[in-house]
């Protein structure tokens, strides 16, 4: 689910348009690489975890930031409404908006909550807390900012990666290879095509599996 920005104050929401993907309804192009559409029927996150169910893990990206009580209030809710629907164990919490997550841990402990990582100022601040709190082992982060000390720190440090936003397969391989736990991509034959090359390299020995497909993940 694609979170778009809104043009404040006009009704509006825009964002890039995504390779292989049909305009969303109501929206119309805006120039080549955008789109624009009304703001309208609106997705709550009721309805998301009513309808998932658990028949799949979500992952929820916070946006916005917040003074320390609306803080305290919006993670209050956000956990209330997971409760509520009894997701605690297949949804997980996101953003590049610490103290909103620090709310939430403090909230639900029990929920996975995981940093969002793509400037140096994050990267130090997360060292800091990885040294402070064992529990902080997670975090997504733009894969573009991985370089191979990035690399060596988070396998020493037994972190679990999900790497945003990967739309080659080529690179989605490579990070596959190099560790990373989870790809966020836009392109779900992407997706699709990896989750199946990691099945056939995980195949027991005596099964037969494409040589290209087992050595490519």
């Amino acid at each position: 689910m694609r979170h778009e920005k809104r043009l404040d104050p006009l009704p509006l929401l825009v964002d890039k348009r995504m390779r292989g993907h049909a305009l969303p309804p109501l929206s119309l192009p805006l120039g080549k690489r955008l789109y624009v559409r009304l703001d309208v029927n609106r997705l709550k996150l009721a309805e998301v975890l009513q309808k998932v169910s658990g028949s799949k893990r979500l992952l929820l990206d916070l946006k916005g930031s917040y003074h320390a009580q609306q803080n305290l209030e919006f993670a209050q809710t956000l956990v209330r409404t997971i409760r509520e629907y009894v997701a605690e164990g297949w949804t997980i919490i996101c953003g590049q908006f610490w103290p909103a997550l620090e709310d939430v841990r403090k909230e639900a402990p029990d929920v996975d909550v995981r940093y969002s990582i793509e400037h140096v100022y994050q990267w130090e601040k997360f060292m800091r807390l990885v040294g402070a709190d064992e529990r902080v082992r997670k975090v997504c982060i733009e894969h573009r900012f991985l370089n191979e000390e990035r690399v060596r720190y988070i396998e020493e440090k037994g972190v679990d990666i999900f790497c945003w936003t990967v739309d080659d397969l080529t690179e989605a391989r490579r990070l596959a290879a190099a560790g990373a736990d989870g790809i966020i991509s836009n392109d779900l034959e992407l997706l699709d095509e990896l989750r199946r090359g990691t099945q056939a390299a995980e195949q027991p020995a005596g099964d037969v599996q494409p040589l290209s497909r087992a050595g490519e993940v």
